[in-house]
């Protein structure tokens, strides 16, 4: 214990304010004397070891905002020290940018909003926002008016047809993908990237917050990184805000931080690339020089929630006998299918499959995957109801919602459900449904992949490595078909999965061979619908309905529809 303790202590080190940097301004100095941060924040211990610049910058945000607590003095610091990071011109004639790297909690949403906010009272009066969705934008208004600035309009750029520039002055909010957005319409060419700059206008000196800012690590490979490096040198008098918790985790993805002033015209790299050779010959320890560095000259902070007092144990959970009987079963089911599937292939005489076991290993990997965590639920409902005896507050996380499948069934039955849906029984299922042999199985085709149109008059080309044998195109197992990076992710499903073009299955078999292999898809589904009545339902209704419903449980996943148990 002693040498944990050590450990941690040698990593971080609880964050303070920098009280002596204070020394400016009156509303400067009740940052140090506000509402402190609800929670202990810590900072890396080599940061901790460097102070940051005196402040210099005097703030316009009213002091209700301060002395009530709606900008914690963690948020103010961040705030103050980006705008004062802003009144830097670099030697390249840019403005300087500043770089939060808070990780969750600290509350980077609310310190851009109170940037924002700064900049609108110093006049300021337009500011662009980019992040990963565009639902985001609801969390932007939110925090805007969380900090008494509701009066600052937030607008989102897929709202606004291309070419309008009619928005008056607020914030634009908009994804990075928006970035690379292009319309034809009406034969013009138009780009958001263009419609963004001429709503900014060329002398534009107000906030440029790339939220998420990872998102662009790839600059001179993707259209997007470039759109966003190409954005920054268009408005060189923009206050560029870069807010990530893992920006600058490696150094070859902080190309896109051209605002930082680490590299270029004035400084000891003239290229990213001579930087990057530089840090990346001398390992971790160059970076945390870089991050110290960062800090000292005002570019950067980074703290972090406290994990101190914070316990941990794994719960081991043994299974009952129904469980287990439950569990055998379906381990026999899928034994059979394993042998009806390999049978139907035999019967139409398939040579490569593996467009097929990928697809049905995929599947049984989530259909265990979906039943080993419905077994946890009532352990879990129990530990969770002796912690909310004592008072607690219970959180718990889950890898899927379940909600394609239960869309699925939605659809199947126009709309109408008698119970919560089992995801289990659902995946294999879906499997059966899509992916049994038949005589007439369709072509699996790439999403998105282009197919030319065949000439007429030719006959029909066969792919390479294949001979045509009674009505059936075989094709030799060293075709190109590669089925190596199947996702096997809770949330794929098997029909999202993508075979190769070179696999095709011909509709020419007729007869008793496609009785045979219909029969055995027909009485594979009537085994496993049997199965379903015994298998545990999806695992997040589950839990809301033993919880209490909806009105005892605060759910917050992405799902667009939730059903509900109806006591009658």
């Amino acid at each position: 214990e002693e040498t944990e303790e050590l450990g941690h202590m040698d990593t971080y080190a609880e964050y303070k304010l920098h009280d002596d940097a204070y020394h400016i301004s009156l509303c400067i100095f009740a940052a140090t004397i506000g509402i402190s941060h609800p929670d202990i924040v810590v900072e890396t211990s080599t940061l901790s070891s460097v102070p940051p610049p005196d402040v210099t910058y005097t703030l316009s945000i009213p002091d209700n905002a301060i002395q009530t607590g709606l900008l914690s003095a963690l948020q103010l610091e961040a705030i103050i020290y980006a705008c004062q990071q802003h009144e830097v011109i670099l030697q390249n004639n840019q403005r300087a940018g500043f770089l939060i790297g808070d990780g969750a909690g600290v509350g980077k949403g609310r310190t851009v909003a109170g940037i924002i906010l700064e900049n609108y009272l110093k006049g300021r009066k337009r500011a662009l926002w980019f992040s990963v969705s565009n639902d985001l934008k609801y969390d932007a208004e939110r925090d805007l008016k969380d900090i008494e600035a509701p009066n600052i309009p937030v607008f989102a750029l897929n709202k606004i047809k291309y070419g309008d520039t009619a928005t008056s002055e607020g914030v634009l909010f908009a994804t990075y993908s928006a970035l690379i957005g292009e319309s034809q319409a009406g034969g013009q060419h138009r780009t958001r990237l263009k419609q963004i700059l001429d709503w900014c206008k060329p002398d534009f000196d107000g906030v440029i917050v790339f939220d998420e800012c990872h998102k662009a690590k790839n600059a001179t490979s993707t259209k997007m990184g470039k759109a966003v490096l190409d954005l920054q040198n268009k408005l060189p008098l923009a206050r560029v805000v870069y807010a990530s918790a893992t920006g600058a985790s490696e150094p070859k993805n902080m190309i896109y931080m051209s605002r930082l002033g680490i590299w270029g015209e004035g400084t000891p790299f003239k290229t990213f690339e001579d930087f990057l050779h530089a840090i990346e010959k001398r390992g971790v320890g160059a970076m945390e020089i870089v991050a110290m560095d960062m800090k000292v000259s005002g570019m950067y902070i980074a703290r972090q929630l406290s994990f101190s007092g914070v316990s941990f144990r794994i719960e081991e959970i043994t299974l009952d006998e129904e469980f287990k009987v439950v569990y055998n079963k379906a381990a026999r089911l899928w034994a059979e299918a394993l042998d009806l599937f390999t049978r139907a292939a035999d019967v139409l005489g398939l040579v490569s499959r593996k467009s097929l076991w990928g697809q049905f290993w995929s599947s049984h990997q989530r259909f265990f995957k979906y039943l080993c965590i419905a077994a946890k639920v009532r352990r879990l409902v129990e530990l969770a109801q002796a912690e909310m005896d004592q008072g607690k507050c219970i959180v718990i996380g889950l890898q899927s919602t379940g909600e394609a499948r239960t869309r699925e069934v939605l659809d199947e039955n126009d709309g109408h459900l008698d119970r919560f849906v089992s995801a289990a029984e659902r995946v294999f299922h879906s499997l059966v449904q899509k992916h049994f042999p038949l005589e007439k199985p369709k072509r699996e085709k790439a999403t998105g992949n282009k197919r030319k149109r065949k000439p007429r008059g030719r006959p029909p080309k066969f792919p390479k490595h294949c001979v045509e044998v009674g009505g059936v195109i075989k094709i030799s197992d060293d075709s190109d078909s590669d089925f190596e990076d199947i996702d096997s992710d809770s949330n794929s499903s098997p029909e999202s999965l993508q075979d190769n073009d070179d696999v095709i299955f011909v509709h020419h078999i007729n007869g008793p061979t496609g009785m045979l292999t219909g029969e055995l898809r027909h009485g594979l589904l009537a085994k496993i619908a049997e199965l379903g009545k015994e298998l545990p339902l999806n695992t997040l209704d589950e839990l809301i309905d033993r919880f209490g419903g909806p009105e005892k449980v605060a759910e917050t996943s992405h799902r667009e529809q939730r059903p509900e148990q109806i006591q009658l």
